[in-house]
């Protein structure tokens, strides 16, 4: 592996890990709670969850 392409994975993850705590102190100079981003996230991820189950069980049901 060259050392540009570790680098540019390196920087890829670092981003990837600043972005939630960026996107919290973002929203918290904006004057929203982290209560409140935690409930929207919390409840997003639910409803993606509840999707991707009930996709993956419209496809078992239709390849049967």
């Amino acid at each position: 592996m060259s050392t540009s392409q570790h680098a540019t994975e390196s920087a890829v993850g670092m981003i990837a890990k600043a972005g939630p705590p960026a996107t919290v102190s973002l929203a918290t100079v904006a004057g929203v709670q982290v209560s409140e981003i935690l409930l929207w996230a919390t409840l997003i991820y639910t409803v993606l969850m509840i999707g991707h189950k009930l996709w993956a069980i419209w496809k078992d049901v239709r390849s049967e």
